[in-house]
């Protein structure tokens, strides 16, 4: 990771013009995940889902309220009341509460009346009704804590597929510049067997027309060179595109004299994972999680919805005390002469509102769980889709490879031959294309290879860079 840092000062300092900077796919994600808007914004995903859960979590906050009030007419005090009360709710709907009175004045209504020391209270709130199982403030801190795990998937989600993508660009860079390189070395043996044929020509070895053919072989691959290195030069700025520095300043392609690593055609999936179930794999997609996840939202607004579907029953329990201290004098004769009970009790008549909230809910679920066995079905069927093109790639490259190595062969068995004046030079530029045409084909090959094997990591969720 030091070495990246390096690597991004570097950029922003000026061009790396000593030597160029073999760049590692692996470097080059590395370096993507450090500033790319992409993965900033993933970020603030998560730290949304933060804060969603401590505005749910609020809803546990102690609350202090203070009623006072006073009324004097014509110089007689009437009522002169302070009553400061704290409520802390707790789980499972109930609610705790305390508070201190203090009454006082010439017409005060006599239940109003409390010792000249003040009159302590602490009690609870208990739902016996609706709310008992469960109500809105708890399934709100659930359905939060259930919304932090989908923000974390959905920033590996966006990550993954980040990383897909630049992969993408990055074997699209490679491809290019191989074919490039064939294509200079190609360019230079053209000029070099155009020379000899020349001067064979001129010995009086080889008719003119060969002369021309010669020619025409050095300008066919001159614009094919040309071609690629157009290509290299558009595939490079798509590359760097995915490159950042911080503040969010893109890197200018300018500034970046580097070549692709070819090492990266040895990438492997290991055995156990290319041999894991595809339903296992699914799970382990952060898409198809969030699909799981959403169903437990749902579940929970369903519970919520079946909930109030009861009548509301609070049971209000509380004792009583003169003075600040509610716990002085406590016995039991004292707690059956010094207590305050009381229930409220409502219900619609027929819960239409409720019910039909209730159904809406259920379908709600519903639909969410076929989307759920759909999109892991889909995931699975991707997962086996992949593998059955990578072992494809992988028969093509052997199969080039023995194409690649008989073309070899042939091409030189032709090039003797043709010392020997039994061959011609259009056999001999035909035999070299055609091995030419089998490497480009190897290349691409070989980064399509690259690009299934990170969208099989991508659907396992395999894809972690340091």
């Amino acid at each position: 990771m030091k070495k990246l840092i390096l690597f991004l000062l570097i950029l922003s300092c000026g061009p790396v013009l000593a030597q160029q900077k073999r760049l590692t796919l692996d470097e080059y994600l590395s370096l993507v995940k450090a500033y790319h808007p992409v993965v900033l914004q993933a970020g603030i995903g998560v730290d949304r889902a933060f804060y969603v859960r401590r505005q749910a979590i609020g809803g546990f906050d102690p609350q202090l309220e203070v009623a006072q009030e006073q009324k004097i007419l014509n110089g007689t005090s009437y009522y002169d009341y302070l009553v400061p009360q704290i409520k802390l709710p707790l789980w499972y709907g109930i609610d705790l509460q305390g508070s201190y009175t203090t009454y006082s004045g010439n017409f005060v209504n006599p239940e109003n009346k409390v010792p000249e020391a003040g009159l302590g209270f602490v009690g609870l709130t208990v739902p016996l009704g609706k709310g008992l199982i469960i109500d809105e403030r708890r399934a709100a801190l659930k359905q939060a804590n259930l919304f932090q795990y989908m923000a974390v998937n959905d920033q590996q989600q966006l990550i993954n597929q980040l990383f897909v993508d630049a992969t993408a660009n990055y074997v699209k860079w490679l491809n290019n510049y191989l074919n490039t390189e064939i294509y200079r070395q190609a360019v230079n043996l053209a000029k070099q067997r155009a020379e000899g044929v020349k001067l064979l020509y001129k010995n009086g070895d080889l008719p003119a027309i060969d002369t021309l053919e010669a020619l025409i072989l050095v300008q066919s691959r001159e614009q094919k060179l040309s071609d690629y290195e157009t290509k290299l030069i558009t595939s490079k700025n798509d590359l760097v595109s995915f490159l950042w520095l911080k503040n969010a300043i893109p890197v200018d392609p300018e500034l970046l004299n580097i070549i692709p690593d070819t090492e990266v055609f040895n990438l492997q999936l290991s055995d156990s994972l290319l041999n894991e179930e595809a339903s296992i794999i699914a799970i382990l997609n952060p898409e198809v999680k969030n699909y799981e996840l959403k169903i437990k939202q749902l579940e929970l607004d369903r519970r919520l919805k079946l909930d109030q579907i009861k009548p509301a029953l609070n049971v209000n329990l509380g004792l009583l005390n003169s003075s600040k201290n509610i716990l002085n004098n406590l016995n039991p004769a004292w707690l059956q002469n010094n207590q305050k009970f009381g229930f409220t009790f409502s219900m619609p008549l027929t819960f239409t509102k409720q019910r039909a909230s209730y159904s809406l809910a259920k379908l709600k679920l519903r639909d969410a769980e076929y989307a759920f066995l759909e999109k892991k079905n889909l995931t699975a069927i991707k997962w086996e889709n992949y593998k059955n093109e990578l072992q494809n790639l992988d028969n093509q490259l052997k199969l080039y490879s023995s194409i690649e190595k008989n073309s070899n062969v042939l091409l030189k068995g032709e090039e003797i031959k043709f010392k020997t004046g039994e061959s011609s030079l259009f056999l001999v530029n035909s035999r070299e294309q055609k091995l030419l045409e089998v490497r480009e084909i190897t290349n691409e090959i070989s980064a399509k290879r690259i690009v299934v094997i990170q969208n099989l990591r991508w659907i396992a969720n395999a894809l972690g860079v340091e």
